[in-house]
């Protein structure tokens, strides 16, 4: 379960009921933030990935070691792959903070949240990412899938042994980023969110490596 940085301290879904929306349009509003936010996350992560894998090095035939290489990353293909990262990451933020019965409330606000990361990014749209992947299967081998899809339509899987996984392990060590970027988006002022949103919005996959 996630930690609250500013209490040190667990935060649940539970802690999150008195921030729920209460209307369909303020749930809407703020599942825009939260999708956009989850969009930068994606990024970094799939930055964080990439970045791990192109560290590797390599012993060169004249005995020294050098840099693995990589082939190059358009900025359509990194968009098209985060899109993937943040998808499962909204599915995976439900499976996270809820048992086996999901508060309506977060239902709705999932649904806007995944409608609001198909206008981030049209292709590929959420349906389309959740088609790819074993969702009924549970986290671990949706999680699992997803990093062996991107290592290879990245080409990294002959840079580490743990290439093929090493994304995987990266988005599950973000559930705490996942649930404090919930509860901001339901507790702070639309306002605040809105500010942040047109700040950020246009460039929320761009290469950052």
């Amino acid at each position: 379960m996630a930690q609250d940085s500013s209490k040190g301290q667990p935060i649940s879904l539970i802690d999150l009921e008195e921030f729920k929306p209460q209307t369909e349009e303020d749930s809407r509003e703020r599942a825009i933030f939260y999708a956009t936010a989850m969009a930068v996350l994606a990024g970094n992560i799939l930055t964080s990935y990439i970045n791990y894998c192109k560290s590797a090095v390599v012993f060169s035939p004249n005995g020294q070691f050098k840099p693995v290489e990589t082939p190059p990353i358009s900025e359509e293909l990194f968009k098209q792959i985060a899109k993937e990262v943040q998808t499962v990451s909204l599915w995976l933020a439900v499976c996270e903070n809820s048992d086996d019965e999901v508060p309506e409330w977060f239902k709705e606000f999932s649904y806007f949240s995944l409608r609001a990361s198909d206008e981030l990014i049209e292709a590929p749209l959420a349906k389309e990412v959740f088609e790819l992947y074993p969702l009924d299967l549970g986290i671990i081998p949706t999680i699992q899938s997803l990093s062996m899809n991107v290592c290879h339509k990245l080409a990294l899987g002959e840079t580490r042994v743990d290439a093929a996984l090493a994304l995987g392990d990266i988005i599950l060590e973000a559930a705490r980023q996942r649930i404090e970027l919930l509860k901001f988006s339901l507790s702070q002022s639309m306002l605040v969110l809105d500010t942040w949103v047109a700040e950020v919005k246009p460039g929320a996959f761009q290469l950052q490596f």
